[in-house]
């Protein structure tokens, strides 16, 4: 087989590869915005393979949905499909603890 089709296979197993830190960019870019399809293909895939990234993933989704709801509630916005929606929202004692002395700075 040609040579060149060896580097053609490596950059095609390379092209799905994006590090930790690009995943965390478009991570928090899908929370604001719609990723093209190879962006957010290229993001499924390394969630798929890295642990650490889907945790990240869920924390910036759970955030989320906190500070829309917190947004809601100052609003007077409450309504029981946004409550319901952040009831299964579970904070340790340790976060909570920790979020309302960054609160009170």
């Amino acid at each position: 087989m040609p040579t060149g089709f060896w580097n053609l296979q490596r950059r095609k197993s390379n092209a799905m590869n994006i590090n930790c830190k690009e995943s965390s960019v478009r991570s928090s870019e899908l929370r604001d915005q719609e990723l093209s399809g190879i962006r957010k293909l290229e993001l499924w895939y390394h969630l798929m393979i890295c642990r650490f990234c889907r945790i990240y993933n869920k924390q910036i989704k759970s955030l989320g949905r906190i500070s829309r709801l917190i947004g809601e509630t100052s609003c007077g916005l409450t309504n029981n499909a946004s409550a319901a929606a952040a009831s299964h929202i579970k904070l340790s004692e340790s976060a909570r603890t920790r979020i309302k002395k960054n609160l009170e700075v």
